[in-house]
């Protein structure tokens, strides 16, 4: 990991966005010039969703616009998905309930908004994700296709974008995204049950007999899947699982048959992605 620039630790003025925006890249982000004390791009930045800007391009950048404010597009490209909670508009309202329901969000990498919000940030899974705007009243999601604004920028209200003590990038890893919450943001309403990582572990542990095998062996393969697990190694623990676990075992052929399923959904899922 790079190491941090002063000013992007906790307060949000001692580097230059410049210095910033190349801390940035030395993450795997990638950062694109924002209008100053605005959100809109200086340029246009839709090359960028496929591309990182070279050292020499920011480093133009901001020599020409020195009181720019900067931003980092979201997705596959900077392996980053941010949710936006908006307090003004019932956002961490409807965190609470989510969590409540589903489980807690977890720590992530975070940022305190000029506007008074805060962006939390979160591993891009293995699977593409498109913006949802309202997923619950007030919490918006950035990741394919968009960006968001980052420390040092500077909101129209005058406050800056800073870093939550600890959970910046070079002191916090982003965490994988929740199970429920990216099945949320997936399908655009509120999923049956949640999925909490005890979800998962009784699963595991616990088994299941006849009437439930190919489904759990179906949302396992899934699960390993957004969580980018190669899969080879998806079909040899789950040919495990399933001989220790299933009550009575499947065959290995109709282990294989569920698990090449979902590996092929997963895969078009991505080939419509690109195209």
């Amino acid at each position: 990991m790079t190491d941090a620039p002063e000013q992007a630790g906790d307060n949000g003025a001692s580097k230059s966005t410049l210095d910033c925006a190349l801390g940035y890249l030395g993450l795997g982000w990638t950062p694109i010039p924002l209008r100053p004390h605005d959100k809109r791009p200086i340029l246009s930045w839709e090359e960028f969703q496929s591309r990182r800007p070279e050292r020499a391009e920011i480093e133009q950048w901001f020599a020409q616009r020195k009181d720019a404010n900067l931003g980092v597009v979201t997705g596959r490209i900077s392996g980053l998905v941010v949710v936006d909670i908006d307090p003004a508009h019932g956002g961490e309202e409807s965190l609470e309930a989510l969590e409540r329901r589903h489980g807690k969000i977890g720590k992530a990498v975070e940022s305190r908004t000029g506007g008074g919000g805060r962006h939390l940030y979160f591993r891009y899974p293995g699977l593409p994700v498109r913006n949802r705007t309202a997923i619950a009243p007030g919490i918006d999601v950035r990741t394919d296709g968009g960006y968001v604004v980052v420390p040092p920028s500077v909101h129209p209200s005058g406050r800056s974008y800073a870093w939550i003590h600890g959970c910046d990038p070079w002191s916090a890893e982003a965490a994988p995204i929740p199970e429920w919450l990216l099945e949320l943001v997936i399908g655009g309403r509120t999923p049956v049950r949640g999925r909490p990582l005890s979800h998962w572990r009784e699963i595991v542990r616990q088994g299941v007999g006849e009437g439930e095998r190919n489904s759990t062996i179906a949302s396992l393969t899934g699960h390993l899947l957004w969580h980018e697990v190669d899969p080879e190694i998806i079909l040899d623990l789950l040919l495990c699982w399933n001989e220790v676990r299933c009550r009575p075992p499947l065959s290995d052929d109709e282990v294989s048959r569920t698990v090449e399923s979902i590996v092929r959904t997963h895969e078009r899922h991505r080939r419509d992605w690109d195209e």
